[in-house]
């Protein structure tokens, strides 16, 4: 998990202002330019998870995504965040292209269609896609009433909010990553 470096009022505290504060006192050593490299990886990382954070509260704020998300964020380590999230865009990639094949037949499955977006909605749910969610339900609703036309509207739907969420995470999964790559660095 990425350490606890806090942002407070623009200034970052916690080991990146110790690190400042040792090199003004040491300023005529060669370590200063050691704490002077290190308290850069320290505020970079800081900025980067002050910013991953509101991002994050914004997505929370437009609904795309619920507090599950924040949670799943919370509790697994970076790599297997990064992971749940692009396995979960694939795979919901991958069951609208079978659900617009489906839809295109002649004779269409209505139960297999509500089945497949139940799938979905179960996926969404769990990694607290809610826009998502919502869109699955509401193809749910429509493949119950059997109405072909309400069925392609609810699925066009599903793919714009599909292509909406998978957009506003694409930066979530960047600034994961980088944090990664940053404190990789550092050890």
């Amino acid at each position: 998990m990425h350490s606890k470096t806090i942002l407070d009022g623009g200034r970052v505290s916690g080991k990146a202002s110790v690190t400042k504060q040792i090199w003004r006192c040491n300023h005529n050593s060669i370590s200063c330019a050691l704490f002077s490299f290190l308290s850069s990886f320290h505020s970079r990382e800081g900025i980067l998870i002050g910013l991953l954070q509101d991002y994050v509260q914004s997505l929370l704020n437009e609904k795309i995504i619920d507090e599950r998300f924040s949670q799943i964020r919370t509790k697994l380590e970076e790599p297997d965040f990064i992971q749940l999230i692009n396995v979960y865009l694939n795979d919901v990639e991958s069951r609208l292209s079978e659900f617009s094949c489906f839809i295109d037949s002649v004779d269409v499955n209505f139960s297999k269609l509500s089945l497949m977006a139940h799938k979905i909605e179960e996926k969404s749910t769990r990694i607290g896609a809610r826009h998502m969610k919502l869109a699955s339900i509401h193809l749910i609703q429509a493949c119950d009433k059997e109405d072909h036309k309400l069925v392609s509207q609810s699925l066009c739907w599903m793919k714009h909010e599909f292509i909406n969420t998978r957009n506003k995470l694409q930066p979530v999964l960047q600034m994961e990553q980088r944090i990664l790559r940053l404190m990789s660095k550092q050890t």
